[in-house]
């Protein structure tokens, strides 16, 4: 996926709270052992962590609670990225400079390793929510369930693989996109601020935001799978395997051109959603510094490249 802008020291609160929270152990058998250490201990920049862990910590959940909720939330990306690399889905090679986990460690033991991370992911989130009010766990689980399950992620991937035999349209490409990407932006951003006991208002523009993330990520991670530059110079999976496998890519039925132009489009709808959001409560103004370092920061480099249309700049403001 394409990598922002943030930076990632070794020493990042994050990076040392996976660790910790690692589902391998001392007599965890060494192959899983190992296929575990490695998808965890080669992280991408941890985009919808830091969103879990701002929000947790903006909504007043300690920080080894706000870390262990970024865990969990990061644990359920991993794992799908396992299961999304393997033979029988997307048959990566290579995944953030290396080899595929399932290459390295064998197929069975990276099914097992998903598992492992998934099953870890529950419980750290329930530890981390184990403190909250009655209603806020119940919304919360049903978050889980609505974004990992058959309307998100698994429902999502479930269209992916069968597009060869839809009508490989735009439209349908975006539902994908809404069901896989935008699902996990939901899961990053709704799901912390259900500490925060949003609305009905403040929820239907969270949702809005999380699906303009969702499809402007994606577009530009499809960019980047038929190279082009500012997209695929940070693409940290196999490239090309979309066409390859007839897998959706909106560069594909858009062209470049158009694709960027939706990019750019949906980059203004986020702005707006954003505004709202912060003029409702001001406390969701830490979601506008996620806005620019990452969705205008790549968009403005994949216009530098193509030099096709301009990015919206967001309004300054204060963080």
């Amino acid at each position: 996926m394409v990598a922002p802008v943030l930076s990632l020291p070794s020493a990042d609160p994050i990076v040392v709270a996976m660790r910790e929270h690692t589902p391998a152990g001392a007599m965890t058998e060494p192959r899983l052992a190992a296929a575990l250490d490695q998808a965890i201990g080669n992280p991408g920049k941890l985009v919808r962590a830091r969103l879990v862990h701002a929000a947790a910590m903006t909504h007043g959940l300690d920080e080894d609670l706000a870390l262990q909720l970024a865990c969990a939330v990061e644990f359920y990306h991993i794992a799908s990225l396992l299961l999304d690399d393997l033979p029988c889905m997307d048959d990566a090679q290579e995944r953030r400079g290396l080899p595929c986990v399932h290459l390295v460690h064998g197929e069975s033991t990276t099914v097992l390793a998903s598992l492992a991370l998934i099953n870890r992911a529950y419980a750290l989130a329930g530890f981390a929510l184990a403190g909250q009010p009655m209603q806020v766990r119940l919304a919360a689980m049903g978050c889980l369930d609505a974004c990992l399950g058959v309307p998100g992620l698994v429902g999502g991937q479930a269209r992916d693989l069968a597009f060869a035999d839809s009508d490989r349209s735009a439209r349908e490409i975006g539902r994908i996109a809404a069901a896989k990407t935008g699902a996990l932006f939901w899961l990053a951003i709704y799901f912390p601020a259900l500490l925060a006991q949003p609305d009905a208002e403040e929820g239907r523009r969270l949702k809005a935001l999380c699906l303009y993330w969702g499809l402007a990520f994606q577009a530009i991670d499809d960019l980047g799978d038929v190279g082009v530059a500012g997209a695929a110079d940070a693409l940290g999976k196999t490239a090309g395997r979309d066409e390859a496998l007839t897998r959706p890519n909106l560069a594909h039925v858009l062209g470049v051109p158009a694709t960027v132009r939706r990019i750019t489009r949906l980059i203004g709808q986020a702005d707006r959603a954003l505004e709202e959001l912060v003029e409702r409560r001001p406390a969701w103004r830490y979601l506008e510094t996620f806005h620019r370092e990452y969705f205008v920061a790549n968009a403005s480099r994949i216009v530098r490249y193509t030099g096709m249309v301009k990015v919206p700049a967001p309004q300054a403001v204060a963080v």
